[in-house]
């Protein structure tokens, strides 16, 4: 199935949120938007302005993708662009003031009040990327791999750290390291909670949890925090977007800038070099 501008959308504002750290808070009364909102959209808007320049966003050119190519290209530039971005702020990006804390209830009508949403952009930048991309997006390990140029296996050990972050966060107490049996390892029990174990492996797993108590809390919370992440968000891609992301109707980029849209076929044909083998795998 193609993807669709509008998907490729709410995907890339959700995301860039998660990235900043920032919540989409609206002025009290007058349905404005706060600078920590327009910032996540202004970076989402650079990311799809881009592509849409390219001629990416047109009917035709996300009718001939792979499945998931030009979503995961998308992701893997706003992460880019959002490290950037951090790194030249020099300082964290949570403001919870300009949030809108839980005091100031006039600023409330799109604040996440979740714990899990309101931990997040307390964590490491590359630990709010592979949540998201986890939680918000439901990316396997491959795919998470190649947003953030790395393995499966370094996603699942990103991913496994991250959670441990969260937690922590939210208890306001380290994480113990959770002991497993011999034929059984942790990363079998993120791959459980994430679905993505075999079914004889995750019949496995299944009797494990029976026996052990700690695992099944520890997996049940996994799983809750996800739940919680992407209900947080639920009400951002329920509201209408900006002015600023309606990409829709795309126009063809040749038609104005021939020598970038050139440019940007060449960009594209490298990246979609790169994600061929691991789309054709799942």
């Amino acid at each position: 199935m193609s993807e669709s501008v509008l998907s490729l959308t709410l995907s890339a504002r959700r995301y860039a949120h998660a990235l900043l750290g920032r919540w989409p808070v609206a002025e009290g009364g007058a349905g404005g938007r706060r600078r920590a909102d327009q910032d996540a959209d202004d970076l989402a808007h650079q990311a799809l302005l881009s592509f849409w320049r390219a001629g990416l966003l047109s009917c035709e050119e996300l009718a001939e993708q792979p499945p998931g190519a030009l979503r995961l290209a998308l992701l893997r530039r706003l992460t880019r662009m959002a490290g950037e971005l951090v790194r030249n702020a020099g300082a964290a990006c949570y403001d919870r003031r300009a949030a809108g804390g839980r005091g100031d209830r006039r600023f409330a009508r799109h604040f996440p009040w979740a714990p899990e949403a309101l931990a997040l952009p307390r964590l490491p930048f590359e630990s709010r990327a592979v949540l998201a991309l986890a939680a918000l997006e439901r990316l396997d390990y491959d795919a998470i791999g190649l947003v953030l140029d790395m393995s499966a296996a370094q996603a699942l050990a990103r991913l496994a750290r991250a959670r441990a972050e969260l937690t922590s966060a939210l208890s306001g107490r380290r994480q113990p390291h959770l002991r497993a049996a011999a034929h059984m390892c942790e990363s079998d029990l993120h791959g459980y909670a994430d679905g993505v174990l075999a079914p004889e492996r995750r019949a496995e797993v299944e009797g494990w949890l029976e026996r052990d108590a700690e695992a099944a809390r520890r997996v049940a919370q996994w799983r809750r925090d996800g739940e919680r992440l992407r209900g947080a968000f639920a009400t951002l891609d329920a509201e209408p977007l900006p002015a600023i992301l309606n990409f829709r109707p795309p126009v063809l980029a040749a038609r104005r800038n021939p020598s970038a849209r050139k440019l940007w076929r060449r960009w594209w044909s490298a990246v979609l070099d790169g994600f061929r083998p691991a789309l054709a795998a799942r």
